[in-house]
């Protein structure tokens, strides 16, 4: 079976918790291939010769690959119910299965703000109350960055009423802030190294990489209020020469023990909340659907990114208005 490998830190969690147990426990050999591009991916499948049997994509890419119809529906006849039920807050589908949920949150440096921390996402914008250089991730990365939800919740947009997105009042929020902004992040880890660096002093970033962060001696701070929780999705491609072993590693992808073996190597959260029972407490408090936190935050509604505005699909018109807006043309 030849198996999506997400690569580092990702990649040994794979590795240690599913893959070696798997080929161990069935004799299936696993087979781990790097992670490409989405577009590479795709080509893959429409050329006949898919580059994995089993992959993951982020939660708003496998809608367009289903609507494409270059994915297999997922034989559930290979989990355990008990599993397929504690899927939450994410759901199993017919053709996807989800894999990892982590959550794009707050950080703030605690040196900056050692007596008042800012909370929610207009305390982030609340540059008189919290002065300093900001750092978020910009809108070339479509649903990624969250970018808009965030600008929405800044200007107190209600969580319910989220979506659809209202594109205008997005943009006019971002123009706010935007003169605080030091630079729009361009990968995970430079949230943590802009604030200990003392070159910003909040900014977004993914969970995993803050407390990362913190666990190496990073003197920063986070708030789980309005956290947009998102999620990577494993899928079977179409034309997968070995099917039914990757539906059978699925499966067993899904039992909680192997999920709560993945968090111990990696600050992913386990869509099976059956694995919690086997997580340690404090290992578990830094995980974004750990029972404390999770009512605080909001799930990135991948349908609406997956539809369409004025004919094109939302995360591509995402990116192509914010390429207008940085360039002073929208």
């Amino acid at each position: 079976m030849v198996v999506f490998d997400g690569g580092g830190v990702w990649g040994e969690a794979q590795r240690k918790a599913y893959f070696e147990p798997f080929e161990r426990e069935t004799g299936i050999k696993v087979i781990r291939n790097p992670r490409v591009e989405t577009g590479a991916v795709r080509a893959s499948i429409l050329a006949g010769a898919p580059r994995y049997d089993v992959a993951v994509a982020a939660g708003g890419v496998t809608p367009g690959f289903e609507r494409d119809g270059l994915l297999l529906p997922i034989d559930y006849q290979y989990f355990e119910k008990e599993d397929l039920e504690a899927f939450t807050p994410i759901a199993t589908s017919k053709y996807t299965c989800p894999h990892i949920v982590y959550s794009l949150i707050s950080v703030y440096s605690k040196a900056a703000f050692p007596n008042e921390a800012p909370k929610t996402w207009a305390d982030v914008w609340d540059v008189k109350r919290f002065p300093g250089k900001r750092t978020l991730a910009g809108g070339t990365w479509g649903p990624t960055a969250a970018a808009y939800e965030i600008a929405l919740l800044a200007d107190g947009v209600d969580p319910a009423k989220l979506y659809p997105i209202d594109w205008d009042r997005a943009f006019k929020s971002l123009e706010r802030i935007k003169p605080s902004i030091l630079k729009w992040w361009t990968s995970g880890a430079e949230t943590s190294q802009l604030l200990i660096d003392k070159q910003a002093v909040i900014g977004s970033a993914w969970n995993g990489r803050v407390f990362g962060a913190i666990e190496e001696g990073a003197n920063l701070g986070v708030s789980w209020d309005q956290g947009i929780i998102q999620y990577d999705n494993w899928y079977v491609l179409k034309g997968a020469k070995n099917a039914e072993n990757a539906m059978k590693f699925l499966g067993f992808s899904a039992r909680a023990d192997r999920q709560a073996e993945f968090a111990k190597h990696i600050l992913y959260s386990p869509p099976n909340a059956n694995a919690f029972k086997l997580i340690d407490p404090a290992r578990a408090a830094l995980l974004p659907t750990n029972e404390k936190v999770r009512g605080l935050q909001i799930v990135q509604n991948y349908d609406f990114w997956s539809q369409q505005t004025k004919g094109q699909d939302n995360e591509r018109y995402a990116v192509s208005q914010w390429e207008a807006w940085i360039s002073g043309v929208r």
